[in-house]
């Protein structure tokens, strides 16, 4: 075996040795792959089908063939057959983006001839979902002429919307970015902190304080949850001046930005000190977080993504973040619990993490 193949072969033994003993960058090389393919697929889940309540007059083939006509129109309805006065109760409880009605008497209406109206009562809290609802009605009622053989469209929709305005998507997700900021700034400054304690051979002066290393780490994870607020702000500033989004209740942007930190801050701190290295930190949090931002409301609201993604969801506390910075920014209802709810969550979970660090530290 020649000089350069020895060498290259103890340089690979010496680096798999290297990745056996240090498994956490193992496990990054695993890990961050996986997190960009759920990220990718995630563009792709939400805002897929937008749930609508399907309510029929009458239960005739023509409306049954409407109905097959609005199936096929992809990607754009999950019809939810009931009546009207639960549809009306689930769109007010933020359950559906939309009510379909097909009235009675539509068969007799298009085998006549006439222009039949079904009314469309639409939650347009968010613009490029409410445009997708809106195209698609259209769009069905020409699948089920041309399927029909009607020589023209007689369909159309008796739009209502159900809020004054439309927020339009860039100024949606400029407000869910304000709260991404808050999480990441929040979890790696405080993750980068904890951990340096342990790298930096911190930790164990830290023990011989007076209310040990507990207390140590909580007055870091304070200092870093300082400058996470500063630094988020200067995000919620940028979309306040530089994207002209201003604030309905300006007071609930600095709360929601003061609890966001403080929940992720925590969480941080938390993970830096069960890593107990820097490196790992930073990549391990935003690969975490950004999967979850897209699957927090960030797009639309997170009601719209069906029940699995809903629940989900909740895990994150993006999730509670943009839930309220949604209100604070443009008056928006985007998520079926109430504010102060949200808020009580961002709190618990910061709270819940520092009560756990002690027992982490200790390990």
């Amino acid at each position: 075996m020649s000089s350069w193949w020895r060498a290259f072969d103890g340089g690979l033994r010496t680096q798999l040795r290297s990745f056996l003993r240090t498994p956490m960058t193992a496990f990054l090389v695993l890990i961050l792959p996986i997190n960009l393919l759920l990220l990718l697929s995630l563009f792709a889940l939400t805002g897929y089908n937008a749930p609508t309540a399907l309510v029929m007059g009458e239960d005739t083939a023509a409306a049954r063939s409407y109905v097959e006509a609005l199936e096929d129109t992809h990607n754009s309805f999950e019809l939810r057959p009931m009546d009207l006065a639960t549809a009306q109760d689930q769109l007010k409880r933020a359950r559906l983006v939309a009510i379909l009605e097909i009235p009675p008497g539509f068969e007799a209406g298009v085998q006549a001839g006439h222009t039949v109206p079904v009314n469309l009562t639409l939650d347009n809290v968010n613009l490029d979902m409410a445009e997708d609802v809106r195209r698609a009605v259209p769009a069905a009622a020409v699948i089920f002429a041309a399927r029909n053989a009607f020589p023209e469209v007689r369909i159309e929709a008796d739009l209502r919307n159900l809020l004054p305005r439309d927020t339009g998507y860039v100024q949606y997700l400029g407000v869910s970015a304000v709260a991404l900021a808050a999480c990441i700034a929040g979890a790696v400054l405080g993750g980068t902190v904890t951990a340096r304690e342990w790298e930096l051979g911190t930790a164990r002066l830290s023990q011989l304080a007076p209310g040990g290393a507990a207390a140590v780490l909580a007055g870091r994870l304070a200092a870093a949850a300082v400058a996470g607020v500063v630094a988020s702000s200067v995000t919620a500033l940028i979309v306040w001046f530089g994207y002209s989004v201003h604030p309905v209740h300006p007071l609930e942007v600095g709360l929601t930005l003061v609890a966001t930190v403080f929940a992720c801050t925590m969480l941080g701190g938390l993970v830096g000190a069960g890593l107990r290295r820097v490196m790992p930190v930073a990549p391990l949090l935003i690969g975490t977080l950004l999967p979850f931002y897209l699957d927090s409301g960030a797009l639309e609201p997170q009601r719209f993504d069906g029940e699995w993604l809903f629940a989900l969801a909740h895990l994150s506390p993006t999730y509670y973040s943009v839930g309220v910075m949604e209100h604070a920014y443009h008056g928006l209802v985007v998520t079926p619990e109430p504010r102060w709810l949200l808020l009580l969550a961002l709190v618990a979970i910061g709270l819940a993490s520092l009560a756990a660090l002690p027992r982490v530290a200790r390990r």
